[in-house]
């Protein structure tokens, strides 16, 4: 007896469940229809197409280690040691663009795709010692060693070189009608440069140039995961996260040479092999429209790339004339995380 009240427990909760499921599918048709969806099959999955993609990318750049000169903000009377404000070197946003190719392989549900990166980003800012002259600026690299005087401006200047590009095969899964998920994975390759300007200017009018430049040229594996959830009226949620560790060979100079001296007062650089690993992620919504022989898509989201092992600035320290050659040359190489960030606008185009 027990066992028949348990079964026919189960058959009402399942009868329960089907009519509510019922219930459901009824409503999200209504209300597509009512928006004059037809979502019977949003993504053309069983359509087998050629892909391109345009995207506008306006993005900015951000990183640590990048001070170039410190304001104190006390009369000279009253200077101590941190007692002020570090100014440093900042990036403008600027626009790039991104470019892909691809193939879907209906119904197999995997597709493979080549894409393009490009950004060029800079920044520029500068300090100067305040009237009447009581609030100095002092440098954040060696500056009375070099020049001897105080100084009257300091200004910066940096530039970024951004290519990547990749080759990925994705596979494509349907959990339900209204969500596509893209498990993807395949190569990656590009060139990261910085190069930064540093002018100091002394009262006399004396300069002293620092250049700082990294490059990093390598490739490696990239493994991600990209998703579209519809929610009505042809607008879906739609997200990207990836990660990516890379191998290549990096080169980093530093040189510093003044109006002062007819010598460079530093020329470091080192060459090596090493990895490097970065981190992609953007989310916004998207607007996806089914065509009677194509599909188009207009997406606008926020973006994130992290770099890891590819950011060193050299500073020197100061090291009087006498100790040059009898003491030794300390490696004060500051490291840390890179970030480029903004907006992705993406116009995609099935055929």
């Amino acid at each position: 007896m027990k066992k028949i009240y348990v079964l026919n427990f189960i058959l009402f909760l399942l009868t329960s469940l089907a009519f509510a499921q019922y219930d459901q599918t009824d409503y999200q048709e209504k209300k597509c229809l009512a928006c004059g969806v037809d979502d019977s099959d949003l993504f053309r999955k069983c359509e087998e197409v050629v892909f391109v993609n345009g995207e506008f990318l306006y993005w900015t750049a951000d990183s640590g280690d990048l001070e170039y000169a410190f304001q104190t903000n006390q009369t000279i009377a009253q200077v101590n040691y941190g007692l002020g404000d570090y100014k440093f070197a900042n990036y403008d946003y600027k626009p790039g663009f991104r470019v892909s190719l691809g193939w879907f392989n209906a119904p197999s549900y995997w597709q493979s795709y080549l894409q393009f990166t490009w950004m060029r980003v800079t920044g520029s800012d500068s300090t100067n010692r305040s009237e009447p002259f009581d609030q100095p600026v002092v440098g954040t690299f060696p500056q009375n060693t070099v020049l001897g005087q105080e100084l009257a401006t300091a200004s910066s200047n940096i530039k970024l070189n951004y290519e990547l590009g990749d080759l990925l095969v994705s596979r494509v899964f349907l959990p339900n009608p209204h969500l596509r998920l893209r498990l993807f994975g395949g190569f990656t390759g590009g060139r990261i440069k910085q190069s930064w300007n540093v002018t100091y200017t002394d009262v006399a009018g004396q300069e002293e140039r620092i250049f700082n430049q990294f490059r990093f040229i390598g490739g490696g594996l990239r493994l991600g995961l990209d998703f579209d959830w519809f929610f009505s009226c042809n607008f879906y949620l739609t997200g990207k996260v990836s990660t990516a560790p890379l191998l290549g060979k990096y080169k980093n100079i530093s040189q510093i040479n003044a109006d002062t001296s007819g010598f460079a007062y530093q020329d470091a650089k080192y060459d090596q092999t090493r990895g490097a690993y970065n981190v992609q992620a953007y989310i916004g919504p998207s607007y996806q429209y089914n065509l009677d022989c194509s599909r188009i898509e207009f997406f606008a989201g926020y973006e994130l790339n992290s770099w890891f092992n590819v950011l060193e600035i050299i500073r020197p320290a100061e090291v009087a004339f006498a100790d040059r050659l009898s003491g030794g040359h300390p490696a004060d190489i500051n490291s840390g995380m890179f970030l480029l960030h903004g907006l992705s606008a993406r116009f995609t185009w099935d055929f």
